[in-house]
């Protein structure tokens, strides 16, 4: 897509655009003396941008969403073309860590499906994809898992992991692309967002800094 249709698309949608309908965000944007340069095609790209971000922000893109039933959660599943599903357990310290390094990610990542679930309520999906070490995290390619990442072992089997280490093992499967330029050598934490959304946490209670078993 052309990179200044993105922006402008960014702009608009950073700048608090749900209350507009589509007539007046349009009416607003070209009113802006920089779009006059845009041609027609290019206004339509953007309008397009602006529809396929608004659809994403309304089905949880751009935040880490905790799913609370399990109809839910293979439905998001069954329909993610890209999707990161953490399954956990609310007392285990480890599983608390991966939430906010994904937390993180998800902000970032836009494009991709980010969510999370308390093991102990989804007890077909758990058997159906053989969840038996917490945390598990799937990866999910047009409805089907491709990936999995159990436990710490391949982000340096310690607490203390940066969320970039995750982020590169995520970009393996192309669940996720990496930032380039500029961009790649700045902290996850540190990057501006790409679509603003209000964020919602997904942390609880207690210990255990382990791989645990379910």
């Amino acid at each position: 897509m052309d990179s200044k249709v993105k922006a402008t698309a960014k702009q608009a949608l950073n700048e608090g655009d749900d209350a507009l309908s589509d007539d007046e965000l349009f009416a607003e944007l070209e009113n802006d003396p920089e779009l006059e340069m845009f041609r027609e095609s290019r206004l339509n790209q953007l309008k397009q941008e602006i529809s396929r971000v608004r659809d994403l922000r309304s089905r949880g893109h751009g935040e880490y969403t905790e799913v609370q039933k399990e109809e839910d959660m293979v439905r998001l599943i069954a329909s993610a073309s890209k999707g990161v599903i953490h399954f956990k357990h609310p007392q285990f310290a480890r599983c608390k860590i991966l939430d906010t390094h994904l937390q993180l990610l998800a902000r970032y990542h836009f494009d991709t499906r980010f969510a999370t679930m308390n093991v102990e309520k989804c007890p077909f999906l758990a058997q159906k994809f053989q969840v038996r070490v917490l945390p598990c995290v799937l990866v999910i390619q047009n409805g089907s898992v491709v990936d999995r990442i159990v436990g710490f072992e391949e982000l340096g089997n310690a607490d203390n992991f940066a969320t970039e280490v995750l982020e590169k093992r995520l970009a393996q499967t192309k669940v996720i692309q990496l930032p380039k330029g500029e961009l790649a050598s700045i902290p996850v934490k540190e990057r501006p967002v790409e679509f603003q959304v209000s964020g919602s946490d997904s942390h609880d209670e207690d210990e255990d800094d382990s791989n645990l078993r379910y």
